[in-house]
């Protein structure tokens, strides 16, 4: 084959393979490019502003309900311990006429008892430590002013009856007269049938005086 032959041949041969120029492709002028975009710091950002925006949503959300939630006043579990409306310890009043310290009723630590208004007042000078609902017994003491002069933490009432917390007082009576609750009895008792001098009360309220009153503590009947 002689030099025309194969110089024809080089010349097909360079005119097949094509030409390297300036526009080369991506994959070509970066080695490193895999196809896809790099996640960077624009990103990384974004999701961290769309987490804030999230929980700032759920904290507005939460102000709202407590601010529309109804609001529940807890009220006292012993409904016969009425507030009074003489200075109290807690600085509370009713201004309700049927628990407000009656006039008259001694002075210093005493404890204060209506036959007529079914209540009793445990004072402290002109506060009241305590006010309750009682149920009267059969026989009503005299008015005056007497001493406490015994306490059993149980005993059996004049009309036979188990009662608890008794604290006795007017020692010269031929009946006797106490304070006390009926055993086993939640509440205020039912009104005794047979003949006592006990008034009677709640559990609560009866404790409550058992450990307020002392042995010539003293007591005024009004």
């Amino acid at each position: 084959m002689g030099r025309g032959t194969r110089a024809a041949g080089g010349a097909r041969r360079r005119a097949a393979t094509p030409s390297a120029g300036p526009a080369t492709s991506a994959a070509s002028a970066n080695p490193t490019y895999s196809g896809r975009p790099k996640s960077g710091r624009g990103a990384t950002f974004s999701v961290a502003m769309m987490t804030l925006a999230a929980l700032a949503a759920v904290g507005v959300l939460a102000a709202q309900a407590e601010a529309t939630a109804p609001r529940v006043r807890a009220q006292g579990s012993n409904a016969s311990s009425a507030k009074v409306s003489s200075t109290s310890k807690n600085g509370s009043s009713t201004g309700s006429s049927t628990v407000a310290l009656p006039a008259n009723s001694g002075s210093g630590t005493r404890i204060v008892y209506s036959p007529s208004k079914q209540r009793i007042w445990l004072a402290e000078g002109s506060t009241v430590e305590r006010t309750m609902q009682v149920v009267p017994g059969t026989i009503a003491p005299p008015n005056g002013s007497f001493t406490v002069y015994a306490k059993t933490p149980a005993s059996e009432g004049g009309d036979g009856v188990a009662v608890e917390f008794v604290v006795r007082f007017d020692s010269s009576s031929s009946t006797t007269y106490g304070f006390d609750a009926e055993a086993n009895v939640t509440g205020l008792p039912p009104a005794p049938t047979g003949r006592t001098g006990g008034v009677r009360m709640a559990q609560l309220d009866a404790q409550a005086l058992y450990e307020f009153a002392s042995v010539g503590t003293t007591v005024v009947v009004l």
